[in-house]
């Protein structure tokens, strides 16, 4: 190529780098000023807030209305709390949320409702072994995640806590099968309708709710009541 287009060309390169970053300065100015004008719209919103107000309202009925199964909260603290003084352990399990729940309240269980010179509560959450679950769903069937770890690990008397908001999980229900025919305590927290784990398990707390989110916000409240009935007392 002759000098005289090479030095054109670089000119030209250079130009439009020059055009590309001084148009990009003033997409982005105009993005910001775009952005803070939205942010300042949606604070102006009032309707904005009797929703959050509203969504509020409406957990704390379903809070409320959860008191029609005080005394099965206060007969599964009770459970767990023999379970702690026999030597007993405790499982807990669920899937997605209602798995995280589990996990959750395993680690209060084991942590938070230890009180210094006491019995410790034994307890493992299903869901905390993510190898031995995927080697199950791969090589047999998700719908034995929960049993098989069961059939290792429960002896009889041990309390098996299964959480599903719906209730009718197939890998939730075939573990609490598995519960019930071997000496194993079964409470299930679930919610809507209750499921079919309701009629399976010896003790049901069905959260009063449609909502899967108040449901799922209910069950750990559930958990944390668990923890304080069992601390406290």
């Amino acid at each position: 190529m002759p000098e005289a287009e090479v030095t054109y060309c670089c000119a030209a390169a250079k130009d439009g780098n020059e055009m590309w970053r001084r148009n990009f300065q003033a997409l982005e100015r105009e993005e910001y000023s775009s952005d803070l004008s939205l942010k300042a719209r949606a604070c102006e919103r009032s309707d904005l807030v009797p929703t959050a107000e509203s969504s509020i309202d409406e957990s704390i009925e379903v809070a409320k209305r959860l008191k029609q199964f005080t005394p099965q909260v206060k007969k599964v603290a009770d459970i767990i709390k023999v379970a702690r003084d026999e030597g007993s352990t405790v499982f807990t399990f669920g899937n997605g949320g209602s798995g995280s729940t589990a996990v959750h309240f395993t680690s209060d269980l084991m942590k938070t409702a230890t009180k210094p010179n006491t019995k410790r509560i034994r307890a493992i959450s299903l869901n905390d072994n993510m190898p031995l679950t995927t080697a199950w769903a791969n090589d047999s069937s998700y719908d034995h995640v929960f049993q098989e770890p069961l059939e290792n690990l429960m002896k009889p008397r041990d309390v098996v806590i299964a959480i599903s908001a719906s209730g009718n999980s197939k890998n939730v229900l075939n573990a609490i099968d598995f519960a019930r025919l071997n000496g194993g305590t079964t409470v299930g927290l679930t919610g809507f309708d209750g499921g079919a784990l309701k009629e399976k398990v010896a003790l049901p707390i069905i959260v009063p709710s449609n909502d899967m989110l108040r449901i799922e916000d209910t069950h750990l409240l559930i958990c944390h009541l668990l923890v304080r009935l069992i601390r406290e007392n």
